[in-house]
């Protein structure tokens, strides 16, 4: 199979933010608003700082907020901003209370201040903590309450006029009834007005024991039905009518919570991507079309040799070795997924609309232009770190990212020393060939 050139993104402006610890990977956080750009990161120090700047200005304030960063990778920075305009962030959480700050007044970073709790049940032992917004323009938080194996999943909605949360949902989204606990991708605002979430169940702490892909819709975030529509009764179980879109064993099938995606083809139905092994034990992604009457679409991918297996098994954060992207929609109806093998492939393969399958494979479709895929330094071992923005760009056919190096995840254990000097963190504004990006 031939692969094809695809065009290099352009750099059009680099905005240093500072140093920023590099001693293991954990997730930072961009969100470019109307009125100023924030960026939530664990500085050279480890303790979380909030550097912010007005639109029409490049000069960074930086507010140092109380909690600091240890050797987990799961503690990764979130930031939203409400109608208001005031700014909230939660960090720093696996399986701990609540840690959460917000401003007191709108768009001024020295009005931060930490809230104890939201509603005050259900904080004790959070993790994964996301925003998002509602259909009625509210926002949501939500987080796991428990611990891998045992957890369930919390939905709050803040009333940005009495500044006070709610729960949005009365019961947990899901249980794992004592058993296990859902690890999701999603939820995911669709074109057919749907918010589309997908998860796989996990037993125990040991991330081999991922297992039976899951998949809900609902309109509201409240009221949830299953792929025919049929209703559901919160919170979901693994015992849910026609929740399992496909069936896997309890152990080593290759499913894992950090590769899986979900995109649309052309008419709007769900595609989920994923990573699975396949008869022989190879690692391979899957496309999975959803489709009522139970007629999905299972499609393996990849050209990768037989015997090419991402081993994974253990408990704590893991270093990822194999990516995909949500599959996109193109003008001609084919669909386009991105892919990657650390140190062994990378591209994207273009898929027919009908029966999924790879009909050509293109170059790998970068957001990193080319100068910033160059290591700054040199100290063995440092990964490049590269995070889209969560707001939106001013200016069309750009987007923004960060930038920084550091050591990759060592299962939230300390890496033996020496440590790399703290890395640059930097602010990437992109220009993508035709307007488009990944």
């Amino acid at each position: 199979m031939n692969v094809l050139k695809t065009e290099s993104p352009e750099l059009i402006e680099q905005l240093t933010v500072g140093p920023a610890w590099s001693g293991h990977k954990v997730n930072y956080s961009l969100l470019t608003t109307e009125v100023r750009q924030y960026v939530g990161y664990y500085g050279a120090d480890r303790q979380l700082v909030i550097a912010s700047h007005l639109l029409d200005s490049r000069r960074w304030d930086y507010h140092r907020l109380d909690t600091a960063v240890g050797w987990d990778s799961h503690n990764t920075v979130q930031m939203f901003c409400d109608r208001s305009g005031c700014l909230h962030i939660a960090a720093n959480m696996h399986a701990v209370p609540l840690i959460y700050f917000r401003m007191e007044r709108p768009h001024d970073p020295a009005s931060l201040v930490r809230i104890p709790s939201l509603i005050g049940d259900c904080e004790e032992k959070c993790t994964y903590p996301r925003f998002l917004s509602a259909p009625d323009g509210r926002m949501i938080f939500h987080y796991r309450n428990g611990f891998s194996g045992c957890g369930n999943e919390i939905y709050d909605v803040y009333d940005a006029d009495s500044r006070t949360w709610s729960r949005l949902l009365e019961q947990p989204l899901t249980s794992g009834c004592g058993r296990m606990n859902a690890y999701f991708f999603g939820p995911v605002s669709g074109p057919d007005g749907f918010y589309h979430l997908a998860w796989v169940w996990r037993d125990t702490g040991d991330c081999s024991t991922n297992h039976d892909l899951c998949y809900a819709r609902s309109r509201d975030l409240r009221h949830w039905e299953n792929v025919e529509g049929q209703p559901l009764s919160l919170p979901m179980t693994s015992e849910s009518p026609g929740i399992t879109v496909l069936s896997t064993p309890p152990r080593n099938s290759g499913l894992i919570n950090m590769c899986g995606n979900i995109g649309f083809d052309a008419s709007g139905v769900p595609v989920l991507s994923f990573h699975l092994y396949n008869e022989s034990g190879a690692s391979r992604i899957y496309t999975l079309r959803l489709r009522p009457g139970g007629e999905h679409q299972l499609v393996p991918h990849g050209t990768w040799s037989e015997n090419e297996r991402w081993e994974f098994s253990g408990g704590g954060s893991i270093r990822q070795m194999v990516f995909c992207s949500p599959v996109r929609p193109q003008a001609d109806g084919t669909l386009l997924l991105d892919y990657e093998f650390i140190g062994r492939s990378a591209g994207c393969w273009r898929l027919d609309p009908e029966t999924l399958k790879t009909v050509e494979t293109l170059a790998p479709r970068f957001a990193c232009p080319a100068e910033l895929r160059k290591m700054e330094q040199g100290f063995p071992g440092l990964i490049r770190n590269w995070l889209p923005d969560a707001g939106k760009s001013e200016e069309k056919g750009t987007q923004w990212f960060l930038r920084w190096e550091s050591l990759p995840a060592n299962r939230d254990r300390p890496h033996a020393p020496p440590l790399p000097e703290p890395t640059r963190l930097s602010v990437c504004k992109v220009r993508f060939p035709g307007g488009c990006k990944r």
